[in-house]
């Protein structure tokens, strides 16, 4: 592994670190892989796992308050790959990208069932007492 390469992983993953331990979320990066960018640029991805993984990754995307791309770059989506939610950034000439699988394309389409209808009685809030009463007046 090149130089920039190195840095860019050892970047990412302090930040990564940072964000998540101030923020108490347990989602941790997976292993790296590398590649080449169709613009012949190097990359480096990993899959982010664990507990929470799409709710940390939406949040290091949208509140990371240091920069961590070049020229002041923050982190993008990148919609490209089916199935996948991945952030992108550029930072020392790599391409970063952190992903998980799409939550919705893992999840069996569950049909809800109908038992039958149920007229169910209840308050405004559980502060209120129950005032309707059933009053029987005598026929004039």
């Amino acid at each position: 592994m090149d130089t920039a390469l190195i840095d860019a992983k050892f970047h990412t993953e302090k930040a990564w670190d940072l964000y998540t331990r101030e923020r108490n979320l347990t989602a941790v990066v997976s292993d790296w892989q590398t590649g080449t960018a169709p613009d012949g640029r190097p990359t480096l991805t990993a899959e982010i796992v664990g507990p929470g993984a799409a709710h940390a990754l939406s949040r290091f995307a949208a509140e990371y308050h240091l920069v961590i791309g070049e020229d002041g770059q923050r982190p993008q989506y990148d919609i490209d790959t089916p199935g996948r939610t991945v952030v992108v950034w550029r930072t020392g000439g790599v391409w970063v990208q952190l992903w998980h699988p799409d939550e919705t394309a893992n999840q069996p389409v569950v049909e809800p069932v109908v038992v039958g209808r149920q007229r169910l009685m209840s308050r405004a809030s559980g502060r209120l007492p129950f005032t309707r009463r059933k009053t029987s007046e005598p026929a004039a």
